[in-house]
């Protein structure tokens, strides 16, 4: 049973329509600023750096059906089995670890508002209080700013970093200011980089997983989604993933905007060798697993390739965890 309210967005705290379901201690959201989403109770007091990666993923993110941000995923996910979970351990997986990765997202948000040649965008903030506090908050998520407040009356902190960010942009070649106006385009470099940013498709921090998918496998899955999780990026798995499409076209777009591709061969699907040679041929690393009793019946065109052979599922996650880390990286906070 859901009850509609007028609420302020979790967000960017305007005033939304909202659905609140008492009985799983879940609201659901309607903005215009930030899309419409689904969030646990249990989320809402988290930091304010948690803001702006959700603003982020709402704007950019492909998997726009049923956003349910939650603290962990939930042991009965069969009763939300149209639901796209977004946890907070994603979420800080997503969260830039870099000045480059910061600087990336930044350009791809603001590529949201400055859509043609000689647009801009404006971080001057005058008018009703209201109003002021709205577009400050707005312009915080745009420019991933850590110090997003709506607690209190006092803005000069998110202003400075709205500013120094701006500065900063400026001087990295990115934007340009128009005369003396607090209004800001892209520069001739700014777009080239944000061209560069939307073909590479890289706007997520991910790695695809190519496996058999059965209830025999669910254990393995979860060791190699840990690993994953556990160097800082975040698993992708295509029949977790909402969408409309087919499902070929997807699999391609996923592994295209992945960083690497992991590749179980438990099982020998002909699907997981034309997901990993498909990942190779992008230039993508391609790391290979098999259980140890399918080892033997693996193809002839992988036989020289170094493979992690498992023997249980500890062993799984223990070694992928450091072949990522040593092939790949681990993604560590700046």
């Amino acid at each position: 049973m859901s009850n509609k309210q007028t609420l302020n967005c979790f967000i960017c705290d305007k005033k939304v329509f909202a659905y609140r379901h008492a009985m799983q201690s879940i609201t659901e959201f309607e903005c215009s600023n930030c899309g419409r989403y689904y969030l646990s109770d249990f989320i809402k007091g988290e930091n304010s750096w948690i803001r702006p990666v959700m603003f982020h993923y709402l704007n950019h993110s492909t998997n726009l059906k049923n956003i349910f941000f939650i603290l962990e995923e939930p042991e009965n996910k069969d009763e939300y089995e149209n639901f796209q979970f977004v946890t907070k351990e994603a979420l800080s997986n997503m969260r830039p670890k870099t000045l480059n990765e910061k600087i990336d997202m930044i350009l791809l948000n603001l590529g949201k508002s400055i859509k043609f040649w000689g647009d801009g965008v404006s971080f001057g903030f005058s008018g009703l209080a209201e109003a002021v506090k709205l577009h400050r908050i707005l312009s915080a998520l745009l420019l991933m700013c850590d110090n997003i407040t709506d607690s209190s009356n006092d803005y000069r902190n998110v202003s400075t970093e709205i500013h120094g960010t701006l500065k900063f942009l400026e001087d990295y070649g990115y934007l340009e200011r128009k005369g003396s106006t607090h209004e800001y385009s892209f520069t001739v470099d700014g777009w080239k980089h944000l061209g560069e940013l939307r073909l590479s498709k890289h706007e997520l921090p991910q790695a695809f997983i190519a496996m058999r998918f059965s209830p025999e496998m669910d254990a393995a899955r979860e060791s190699i989604k840990n690993a994953i999780t556990d160097n800082g990026y975040i698993p992708v798995v295509i029949d977790e993933k909402e969408h409309n499409k087919q499902i070929v076209p997807e699999i391609f777009y996923e592994i295209q905007r992945s960083k690497f591709l992991i590749a179980d061969l438990t099982g020998h699907r002909n699907g997981v060798y034309y997901e990993a040679g498909y990942a190779q041929g992008l230039g993508k690393e391609v790391i290979l697993t098999c259980n140890e009793d399918d080892f033997k019946e693996r193809h002839f065109d992988v036989a020289q390739i170094s493979t992690i052979v498992w023997s249980n599922t500890d062993d799984l996650y223990a070694r992928l965890l450091k072949r990522i880390e040593a092939t790949v990286g681990k993604r560590t906070a700046m």
